[in-house]
């Protein structure tokens, strides 16, 4: 159980970050990109600085203007482990879940495939649950729209969630 939520075992078809299948993944850029690497430190990192860095480098590699890779469908359940497992409500790994999840909803992104969709769907879900639980305890401005735009989405309301995701303050 992990910040109140009990979790489902991983499906067989989780991809262990040490599996070299990941430096043959594409992310956001349409190129190679092991996001194992970054995803390990970032699991494994206690340092602020460096989270922060590792963040910028998944967001740059994970999605380019709506565009997303295998890479980056795989990484939304590492991402979710590594939030649990922290117990953290980082707006970062909020927004690149709810990012990816809705790229993967447009057409001219790659489709998940289908030995991928029990861990993917399921750690969504779970991390909603997570979200749902904890909401009270998200501080950032960030990670509040974000966490909305999460629930939109996955409760088939994506017009709505994107629409939360990118709403800014100023608007």
């Amino acid at each position: 159980m992990v910040g109140g939520v009990t979790l489902a075992p991983m499906s067989e078809s989780t991809i262990d970050l040490d599996d070299r299948i990941w430096s043959s993944l594409k992310g956001g850029n349409k190129v190679p990109y092991d996001a194992s690497r970054p995803l390990k430190k970032l699991r494994d990192s206690t340092n602020p600085k460096e989270q922060e860095n590792l963040f910028k480098e998944l967001w740059q590699n994970l999605h380019r203007q709506g565009d997303v890779g295998i890479a980056s469908y795989l990484a939304v359940p590492q991402l979710v482990t590594i939030c649990l497992d922290k117990q953290s409500l980082d707006w970062n790994i909020i927004g690149l879940c709810v990012t990816i999840e809705n790229c993967r909803l447009n057409e001219k992104n790659p489709p998940l495939p289908e030995e991928y969709q029990d861990q993917y769907f399921d750690s969504l879900l779970a991390f909603e649950r997570y979200l749902l639980t904890n909401f009270k305890n998200i501080t950032s401005r960030d990670g509040v729209r974000l966490a909305l735009a999460l629930f939109a989405t996955l409760n088939g309301q994506p017009e709505l969630g994107r629409a939360i995701e990118l709403f800014s303050g100023s608007e």
